[in-house]
């Protein structure tokens, strides 16, 4: 995997995926139960996102941040991390409904939150080589959060980038710790069509002038939609 060489601006996408009542569970079991209900299914979660395109350089003991956009960028990373998102949402509830493989412990579901925007890019010892930082990154750990077991809220700014091809539900105002102003998000229902984000497409510098133009055109149409009064939903 290459390392960041110097700091920069980049535009990713963020995930942030968690195990539900991981704590509870964690208390009742011993650790070496803990670990073989948990780390499979938590281990087969993040090759989802890496299958997907992108990139889990933290790791938490219930869940993990994955990235998309760094240290590849492709113009669909967007729609890339919530497909990811939902695949891993659907692989907990899966394990969730396996039971527990014989041990009486059931997996837990998972739940998640999904941000797009700029973020400082910065060369770390960590073994990705890279450190994110900047107000995206705390919108979409604060969503996941938020979101209730089987549920992935994606913010406003990564529906903006998906809603061609996710299925949303209503938005709404959360209110989310540390931030001045509620946070719109949008709870992710499905992809609306079975073509994988891992197709064929270029891969660009998020910052190059076909990701530009791409979100040129879909800050317009939005601006324009907002000042007119219409819903915030124009999918």
């Amino acid at each position: 995997m290459s390392a960041v060489p110097s700091g920069e601006r980049k535009l990713v996408t963020l995930v942030f995926a968690d195990l539900s009542g991981f704590t509870a569970l964690a208390s009742s079991l011993d650790p070496e139960e803990v670990y073989a209900v948990v780390r499979p299914g938590l281990a087969a979660m993040q090759r989802l996102v890496e299958e997907h395109g992108g990139t889990v350089p933290q790791v938490m003991g219930d869940g993990f941040m994955a990235v998309f956009g760094v240290p590849t960028a492709h113009e669909d990373d967007a729609e890339r991390a919530v497909r990811a998102a939902l695949a891993v949402r659907d692989h907990a509830s899966a394990l969730h409904r396996a039971g527990g493989w014989g041990t009486g412990v059931r997996f837990p579901e998972a739940h998640a939150g999904v941000n797009s925007g700029e973020v400082m890019v910065a060369p770390s010892t960590e073994l990705s080589g890279f450190a994110i930082l900047g107000d995206t990154v705390n919108v979409a750990a604060r969503l996941a959060d938020l979101a209730r077991p089987g549920v992935v809220l994606v913010a406003e700014p990564t529906v903006r980038r998906t809603g061609h091809a996710i299925r949303f539900g209503p938005g709404r105002a959360y209110r989310a710790k540390g931030k001045p102003r509620p946070v719109m998000a949008f709870e992710a229902i499905e992809v609306r069509s079975a073509l994988p984000a891992g197709r064929a497409t270029p891969i660009v510098s998020a910052g190059s002038s076909t990701a530009s133009s791409s979100w040129t055109r879909s800050s317009s149409r939005w601006a324009r939609r907002s000042a007119s009064g219409a819903p915030t939903c124009w999918w």
